[in-house]
């Protein structure tokens, strides 16, 4: 099945080199054979780049027959129709095998270094030799002058430079995006923007307005980013084609020496220039987008850490609960609460009853177990959100209860106090032989003039009463 697969690819490639050999040929007929953009080798180099193995001859070998084909339907002498397509698809090679080997297997022209090495192996390099090599082949054939490549060159690193960052951006999963239903219409509207501005611009002859064309191809780079910018370039490149290539005309058909070989080199120049102008833009915009976005992720990490941090600091890290610092900033706000909205406010102050006995008995690991799991039952008994659990130290446990009366915090140090004696922790050094706990309870209405450090002295004192009552027990201040 995969070399089924495989097999149907090559005969794509094969049947895509031929087209697009054909077109530039036909293309070219009047100039000499050259046309205005040399397209197959480039389209070539994108299938191969695109390709996960990067099966390097198999495609080199489908894309030199495509050209032949190419070549012979155009009724090229049979020795160029075989000759030719060999120089093209050594442009491609070293096109190919030069990014790969500089870039690795994942290419992003939106970065910088990796565009500058995309130039110079693939628009400078690649074209440049298969081009002198091609001019050679003519000059020892049909004595041709040998500077012919300069006129072959332009056209393939043209192709080169407009569609690999187009089927390579096409195949980003945010260019993708640009194709999707809810975003196909206006990605349309764009392109059909620069399609009507490009034909407007080359159907008049009375004065070259070819400059006007950058403004809408550098609002689309600004809007659809690279491979957006590179689309419309090829829009570009397809209507000025047409209009240099044909008889209608255009601002081109005014120039000096109006030969369709100058109209030719002066529109590859003006392609060059604006798919040079779109990529300067395309990598400014995509570096301040990196940019952000580190600093969006830089920005995140920090209020990570922050949060983190705040909650190192006001965390108790052997029971999870708030410790004594949380405590403090707890009992001064709900303090001025209760103060503004002229509400009661209560505290439980609760000791883990000879806790000192308990540690020195089964160890200093059953120790933190057991205060891990009173911490959790003061969790579960204060079932209100605004309730404030915390540690207040060592075996000392607190937790604060806005807007309650006396009789509601008794209620819940008494319902605090029997869920921990019906645990039955064992604990042999008491007479009762399970873990409990004492508790202080307090309750005050703040006025002026008091404070919530009154709040926990009354509480402390109860809790040292109930302590000294026999433990195991709830005492109000009075």
């Amino acid at each position: 099945m995969d070399r089924l697969r495989f097999g149907t690819k090559l005969l794509g490639v094969v049947a895509l080199t031929a087209l697009l050999a054909w077109i530039g040929l036909a293309s070219g007929r009047g100039a000499g054979r050259v046309p205005a953009i040399w397209w197959a080798n480039a389209a070539l180099a994108s299938v191969i780049l695109l390709s996960k193995r990067r099966n390097f001859l198999p495609y080199l070998a489908a894309g030199y027959i495509g050209n032949l084909l190419g070549h012979l339907a155009v009724s090229d002498p049979i020795w160029e129709a075989f000759a030719l397509p060999a120089c093209d698809v050594g442009e491609t090679a070293i096109a190919v095998l030069g990014v790969v080997f500089a870039l690795g297997r994942r290419v992003d022209l939106t970065q910088q270094r990796q565009l500058l090495r995309f130039v110079a192996f693939a628009v400078f390099l690649g074209p440049l030799i298969a081009s002198f090599a091609a001019s050679l082949l003519l000059h020892f054939v049909t004595g041709s002058a040998i500077t012919v490549s300069l006129v072959w060159f332009p056209a393939s690193a043209i192709g080169m430079s407009v569609v690999v960052p187009l089927v390579l951006g096409l195949a980003r999963p945010e260019t993708r995006e640009l194709f999707e239903p809810n975003r196909l219409a206006n990605t349309l509207v764009y392109l059909l923007m620069i399609a009507i501005a490009t034909t407007v611009i080359f159907s008049r002859a009375d004065f070259p307005w070819l400059f006007l064309i950058f403004p809408p191809l550098l609002f689309l780079v600004v809007r659809l980013g690279l491979s957006g910018g590179v689309l419309g370039s090829c829009v570009v490149a397809a209507v000025g084609t047409v209009f240099t290539v044909s008889t209608r005309g255009g601002p081109l058909a005014e120039l000096a020496d109006p030969s369709l070989e100058h109209r030719i080199l002066i529109l590859q120049l003006f392609l060059a220039t604006a798919v040079l102008s779109v990529s300067v833009v395309a990598i400014v915009l995509a570096d301040l987008k990196r940019a952000h976005l580190a600093a969006g992720i830089s920005e995140e990490r920090y209020r990570h850490l922050a949060a983190s941090m705040e909650m190192l600091a006001t965390e108790d890290a052997l029971t999870g609960v708030p410790n004594r610092r949380h405590f403090e900033q707890a009992i001064l706000s709900e303090w001025h609460r209760a103060e503004r909205t002229h509400t009661p406010i209560s505290l439980l102050l609760i000791d883990v009853d000879r806790f000192k006995d308990f540690n020195d008995h089964y160890g200093h690991l059953e120790g933190d177990a057991c205060l891990r799991t009173v911490a959790q039952i003061a969790l579960s008994v204060s079932r209100r959100a605004a309730d404030t659990v915390a540690r207040f130290g060592g075996e000392e446990f607190a937790i604060i209860l806005p807007d309650t009366s006396s009789e509601g915090a008794i209620e819940t140090a008494e319902r605090f106090r029997t869920a921990v004696a019906e645990l039955a922790i064992e604990h042999r050094v008491i007479p009762l032989g399970v873990v409990t706990i004492s508790i202080g309870c307090a309750t005050l209405l703040p006025h002026e003039g008091t404070s919530a450090t009154e709040l926990v002295a009354a509480a402390d004192a109860a809790l040292y009463e109930a302590k000294k009552a026999g433990r195991n027990r709830v005492e109000a201040a009075q």
